[in-house]
């Protein structure tokens, strides 16, 4: 594991965005898994950028973004309209080559399946772009016995609160990449920047690998980038 930790956010966006054009550099159609949230937000910036300034790497990915909320396709809060907002059209990453599950899959159960199975068919991940939850989760895979496959997972009801989701797609559930493809990618890029994800980092670099904080089932991978700001990476004194 490499570690780096920045006293602000544009430092850490700028040297994970290095980092992640880095493991493109050599390979002519990556597979990368894509993460949403606000953390991102300063990276897909920071791409869109570069890009901007004649950066094609991210022409050449073969996306698979890490989750997907099971809502009507046309609501704001799902991950395919952050991939809108935020990444395509911005970064050079080609819809068109970008898999994300369907949000109103009538049959969930069956769109994880088909998920694997065209990870798969890809030749699994090249680069995992990860965030971490303030609970340690990562992708949603929350606290528990971990599962390795696609799956279906149900969500808060205080992030349904804040997504405005009404009570006919309540309780408000997720598909999520499980950890089957993280563990096998050859290379992860986690970033996290602020304050709330410092008892989290501890554990995803310190250990002990435990499932009660799933960003510590990552500890062993052979090949694992960690990008932090200051705040990420201090713990506050209790």
């Amino acid at each position: 594991m490499r570690t780096r930790i920045f006293s602000g956010v544009e430092s850490a966006v700028a040297t994970a965005a290095e980092l992640l054009l880095e493991a493109l550099a050599d390979l002519d159609a990556p597979v990368v898994a894509l993460p949403t949230g606000r953390t991102m937000i300063p990276l897909y910036d920071e791409l869109a950028e570069r890009h901007a300034a004649g950066d094609s790497a991210l022409s050449r990915v073969r996306g698979f973004n890490l989750d997907e909320l099971l809502l009507p396709a046309d609501h704001p809060g799902t991950f395919a309209a952050y991939m809108r907002r935020h990444v395509y059209g911005r970064t050079g990453l080609d819809p068109g080559r970008s898999d994300i599950p369907r949000a109103d899959a009538p049959d969930p159960a069956a769109e994880c399946a088909r998920y694997d199975g065209a990870i798969a068919a890809a030749g699994g991940l090249d680069l995992a772009i990860l965030g971490v939850g303030a609970d340690g989760h990562v992708a949603y895979n929350l606290p528990g016995p971990p599962l390795a496959a696609t799956h279906v997972v149900a969500l808060s009801e205080s992030l349904a609160d804040a997504l405005h989701v009404p009570a006919a797609h309540r309780p408000l559930r997720a598909i999520s990449m499980g950890f089957a493809p993280l563990w096998k990618a050859r290379r992860l890029l986690v970033l996290a920047t602020s304050a709330e994800k410092a008892t989290a980092v501890r554990h995803l670099i310190d250990g002990p690998i435990d499932e009660r904080w799933p960003c510590s089932l990552l500890l062993d991978h052979p090949a694992i980038d960690v990008v932090l700001t200051l705040d990420a990476a201090t713990e506050p004194v209790r």
